[in-house]
């Protein structure tokens, strides 16, 4: 989980490469930060699949003008368009562009957006809380 996060690219490349288990229900997850850097326009992908079950999900973010249209990038082998899971949700700024995103990639509704909480993705299959204070 990335919180108010400022993501600074500086040459070219992708934001992401994520290794998701496919059991994972989560991935990388960006809540409300910012794209900017010194990188040319339309020089960075925000994510490719490391492994074929990669997960990443944008929300609410400002995405600078290095952002590629397309967004996402399958890593030379179409099959990980099966398998991993791109989205965003009211991505902002010059980088955002959802009607030219790869076509496996997903815009995400309100309700889905609203699953991915600090707490639902971090508490794990330990059931952690954490935004629990201890006493």
């Amino acid at each position: 989980m990335f919180e108010n996060c400022e993501i600074f690219c500086k040459d070219a490349g992708y934001i992401t490469a994520a290794s998701t288990l496919e059991t994972s229900p989560y991935g990388f997850v960006f809540l409300h930060c910012t794209i900017t850097g010194e990188a040319p326009e339309h020089s960075f992908y925000l994510g490719r699949p490391w492994r074929p079950y990669g997960k990443v999900v944008f929300i609410d973010c400002h995405l600078g003008k290095q952002i590629k249209p397309e967004g996402w990038d399958n890593w030379g082998n179409p099959d990980n368009e099966q398998t991993a899971y791109f989205a965003e949700y009211q991505s902002r700024g010059p980088g955002a562009h959802p009607q030219s995103r790869v076509r496996w990639s997903h815009q995400l509704t309100p309700e889905e957006a609203a699953q991915y909480t600090v707490s639902n993705v971090l508490k794990g299959e330990d059931d952690w809380h954490p935004l629990s204070v201890p006493k």
